[in-house]
């Protein structure tokens, strides 16, 4: 199955939500969601490639990072108060459960402004523009090499 990119965000929190404006290129499937959960691990089990985007307080400029093979429950546990993940837990689980054998990375998006309300900040607008362009970058490298069909 080709790429899935998964837009990770809470959209009412101004640029944490910066990762449902990505476009994604022709033919790459596309899940938007407020928070990773382990549901989440069954869809992307279907795919070969799968870029999971989302905010990065941290970041300075947009970056893409490959999440690690590690075995499951090698990563850091869901809080016992919510069943939220990171992008490294919801791949271990595809891998564990079902059979996951894909490449897998995170496409980080630089963010200033998360207080309540609707839209981007001017930076994060700019930013969403070069996160696109990584992914699309990144995309044509691994349809190069095959992994896409």
């Amino acid at each position: 199955m080709p790429a899935l990119v998964i837009a990770i965000g809470n959209p009412l929190r101004r640029d944490d939500g910066v990762a449902h404006y990505v476009q994604v290129p022709r033919g790459v499937f596309r899940h938007a969601t407020t928070q990773l959960t382990p549901e989440v691990a069954e869809e992307v089990a279907r795919y070969d490639t799968v870029i999971f985007v989302d905010a990065d307080a941290r970041a300075k400029e947009p970056r893409m990072e490959a999440i690690a093979a590690a075995p499951a429950g090698s990563g850091r546990p869901a809080s016992p108060l919510t069943h939220a993940l990171g992008p490294p837990e919801v791949v271990a689980l595809a891998r564990k459960l079902y059979g996951f054998s894909g490449e897998a990375y995170v496409c980080r998006i630089p963010v200033r402004d998360l207080a309540e309300g609707e839209g981007l900040s001017p930076a994060a607008k700019r930013f969403v523009e070069r996160a696109e362009r990584e992914i699309d970058q990144l995309l044509a490298t691994v349809s190069s090499a095959g992994t896409i069909k």
